[in-house]
């Protein structure tokens, strides 16, 4: 799969994710923050929906007890494996790994925040042919959640493909799909 073509079927997940679970998001549904774990799962559920069925979709998914070295280690969690990958299991390598994804909610107010350096190594160690760092970048103003994601993606061949983390949506288009969201 070319990286346009999965870049957009990410798109397509975030999406979906944010219409359709925007409640998850929103202040009204709690006095903190989605989880990444939480927001992940969703993603991997709607993600899952955009793919062959070739691939499996699994958040945080343990391979075989894998325990990283500090130079690939993710952060705060340091032995946590990534939040979700696409792959096929009990398989290795590229053909087999095809993206990695690491989440944050908010990187402007984590404590320690995934690199995608750090998305790389653990890239580099398991073949996934593409990385990317997902920022929704989640705030609440005046009693109403806005997010405005970025990503930061890399391949297995080139590593990084953009300089830094650039905005998932253009301006009207993520104000269409917030739109959408906020739909009763």
């Amino acid at each position: 799969m070319l990286l346009a073509d999965l870049q957009a079927r990410v798109r397509i997940a975030l999406t979906t994710t944010l219409v359709d679970e925007w409640t998850l998001f929103a202040p009204a549904a709690g006095t903190s923050r989605p989880s990444e774990r939480t927001v992940s799962f969703q993603l991997g559920w709607a993600l899952r929906a955009t793919v062959d069925h070739t691939w499996d979709t699994d958040a945080e998914y343990d391979r075989s007890g894998m325990t990283l070295e500090p130079a690939v280690r993710l952060g705060v969690d340091a032995d946590r494996p990534p939040h979700l990958i696409l792959h096929r299991r009990g398989r290795l390598g590229p053909e087999d790994n095809l993206l990695l994804v690491e989440l944050t909610t908010d990187a402007a107010s984590a404590p320690v925040v995934p690199t995608l350096a750090a998305s790389q190594g653990i890239q580099r160690r398991f073949g996934y042919r593409y990385a990317v760092l997902l920022d929704l970048r989640l705030s609440d103003e005046a009693d109403q959640a806005v997010v405005h994601p970025h990503w930061h993606w890399a391949t297995l061949e080139d590593g990084p493909v953009t300089p830094g983390p650039v905005p998932v949506y253009t301006d009207d288009v993520l104000a269409d799909v917030l739109t959408r969201a906020r739909r009763p």
